[in-house]
Order: C-alpha cells, then sequence, then structure tokens
C-alpha cells in the first residue's frame, strides 16, 4: 500500500474532508499537498496558509520531520488542521 485514507477536519471551514496521502512524503510536504486537496474538495472556499500542523484527536502535534509512514499518521485516522 502506497496511501493511506486520512480524515482531515478543517476548523476554518468547520468541515471534514478525507485525502488519500503518499506514504513516502514528508510530513512537511504532506501538510501542503493536503492544502492543495483542500483548495480543490472545498471550491476554493479553503485558503492555503503558512505555518499550520496537524493534530491528533487528543490535542498532540504531528512531527513535521518524519516521513508519513512513521508519522503516526495510519489508514483511517482522523487529525485536525489548524
Amino acid at each position: 500500500m502506497n496511501k493511506i485514507l486520512v480524515t482531515i477536519y478543517v476548523l476554518t471551514l468547520n468541515e471534514e474532508f478525507d485525502v488519500f496521502l503518499p506514504i513516502g512524503l514528508n510530513t512537511k510536504e504532506a501538510i501542503d499537498y493536503i492544502q492543495d486537496s483542500l483548495c480543490e474538495l472545498s471550491n476554493n472556499n479553503y485558503i492555503k496558509q503558512d505555518n499550520v500542523n496537524l493534530y491528533t484527536a487528543n490535542g498532540l502535534v504531528i512531527n513535521q520531520n518524519n516521513i508519513v509512514k512513521f508519522s503516526g499518521l495510519k489508514n483511517g485516522i482522523k487529525v485536525l488542521l489548524y
């Protein structure tokens, strides 16, 4: 499996989006990928931002120095983009 399905809750839009993430991206690149996908999925209602992070359900920041495969992101996980 080269991708995982992640549900992204976007606080600024108060909506959830499902995004497939390539497991070989580093997490910083994955956040850019997610933001590009959100722009498209939200009909450009989402505006790409600098300095955003992914947070787990219990409020922990996903480390941006790891690749997706080793970041703790798993298939079906729900995370917050803020």
